[in-house]
């Protein structure tokens, strides 16, 4: 268990003292709950090689199944046996950072082990009760693009301790050998990683038996063929005020007030209707939260593409753009969801649209759906592969020869951070920066030897925010 400060703003020692050992017991209590349910060996024959749960009844063949079930049918069954262990210690006076410890010596032979996860050692920080022991496992080569996955998920809810779930992450990540980006805040959780297929598929089982996540489905991880290849920067993993950050205080803007959530069979008849019809077009409006560049290689027919270039120009947009916004169903939609959870909050919160939606899943979850839907071209996806093909339309341009070309490479200007469409053939000649000024800055910037700032005809050239009409 990560250690605990003896005194937490606004508690007194010995509330904070009841406040950790009420945390810790139910904790306890939750697990041998859990490991009550285990059917061993001896029980049946068939469960020798893989492990089940019995509860109710029923039967679950994974510790995140489990989990679930005893959480929502038997949370009394956890407080009472967590008041159990609570009265049965003498420690009014014990620090809390020994709580732990004591803990772990009321278990029978001192053990502390989950079932399918390693043990939980009280020098560890909480959290290494869902780290998989994969010791004795050949995880598969995390490099190997064709066998591997890159999974990218989200979850909003309430973190008490985000650090302890950051060290988790981090410890879940190097266990498994996957690299990518774990954004860790009170609000949640937002992740892309990627590695072998075996690895990403325990890295799932993992997060799905973690208490915060146990409510999770499978279906909330979107999968795509990958490798721990496509992050170069390796793993990072740290603790944000903001799970995506739109510049919004998180008391002013709740993810609890996001739009009606829409599955993509009702998301894809909605759109086919709108865009078949004419009836709709006044009072309906699709529209792609994502920033200019994503939007650039892949959109869905007949939505708008705002032309913004960070999520955080999205408030400033929805406030310049609330006449156009009045009165109308507007759906929302964005690459897994997630930034159309607050970013829908936010629309809501201004009190103009009739109704506001989004695409559940996102655009990712849409493709693996239908293919050849009405997303056409390219899904943009934050890592060296730059995109995931839809079907075989290429709907960006070269932005020299305006030839069809959807290809994202970063621009050659050392100072620039710009990605450029560029075909093979201009490419061959030379044109490889987002635009002719910035080429000429970077050649300029060389022969003096000084650095030169991003500033390129490109961005001059485009408004920060668009107004729609």
């Amino acid at each position: 268990m990560a250690p605990v400060t003896e005194a937490k703003q606004g508690l007194n020692p010995r509330a904070q003292r009841a406040r950790v050992l009420r945390q810790l017991a139910k904790k306890q209590a939750f697990g041998q709950l859990v490991r009550s349910c285990e059917l061993h060996p001896d029980d049946s024959q068939q469960f020798q090689c893989t492990k089940k749960w019995k509860c109710c009844g029923e039967m679950f063949d994974n510790t995140a199944d489990i989990c679930k079930h005893v959480s929502r049918l038997h949370r009394d069954k956890v407080e009472e046996e967590a008041a159990k262990v609570i009265s049965s210690l003498q420690i009014s006076d014990v620090k809390i950072t020994k709580l732990p410890r004591i803990l772990n010596s009321e278990e029978p032979n001192n053990s502390r082990k989950e079932k399918s996860v390693a043990v939980n050692k009280s020098s560890e920080p909480e959290g290494v009760s869902w780290l998989p022991d994969v010791s004795n496992m050949d995880l598969g080569d995390p490099n190997d693009e064709r066998g591997g996955l890159v999974t990218l998920f989200y979850k909003y809810c309430e973190v008490d301790r985000p650090k302890e779930l950051e060290v988790w992450q981090r410890d879940l990540c190097t266990r498994l050998k996957l690299t990518g980006k774990v954004r860790v805040s009170a609000e949640g959780i937002n992740a892309t990683v990627g590695g072998s297929s075996q690895a990403v598929h325990i890295y799932i089982q993992a997060v799905r038996a973690h208490p915060l996540f146990c409510h999770m489905t499978a279906e909330e991880f979107k999968l795509s063929p990958g490798s721990a290849r496509h992050f170069p920067g390796g793993l990072k993993v740290g603790v944000y005020q903001e799970l995506v950050p739109m510049g919004v205080d998180s008391s002013c803007v709740s993810f609890r007030e996001a739009g009606v959530h829409l599955s993509v069979d009702d998301f894809h008849e909605m759109l086919e209707q709108y865009l078949q019809t004419e009836d709709d077009k006044d009072s309906t409006v699709f529209v792609d939260c994502r920033n200019f560049y994503e939007s650039r290689i892949g959109h869905f027919l007949g939505a708008i593409a705002p032309d913004i270039r960070k999520f955080s120009y999205w408030p400033e947009y929805v406030d310049k753009n609330t006449q156009f916004f009045q009165d109308k169903t507007v759906v929302m939609f964005c690459t897994g969801g997630i930034r159309c959870e607050k970013g829908s909050a936010y629309l809501k919160s201004k009190g103009v649209c009739k109704d506001v939606l989004q695409l559940e899943g996102g655009i990712h979850k849409y493709m693996e759906k239908y293919p050849n839907g009405y997303f056409r071209g390219k899904l943009f996806v934050f890592d060296d592969r730059y995109a995931i093909p839809a079907n075989s339309d290429i709907v960006g341009k070269c932005f020299y020869c305006k030839d069809a070309w959807d290809e994202y490479k970063p621009c050659t200007s050392a100072h620039c951070h710009q990605l450029v469409l560029s075909c093979d053939r201009c490419t061959a000649a030379g044109r490889t920066a987002c635009c002719r000024e910035c080429q000429l800055q970077a050649a300029g910037a060389l022969e003096q030897g000084v650095r030169c700032r991003e500033e390129c005809a490109c961005t001059k050239g485009r408004r920060r925010i668009p107004v729609e009409t």
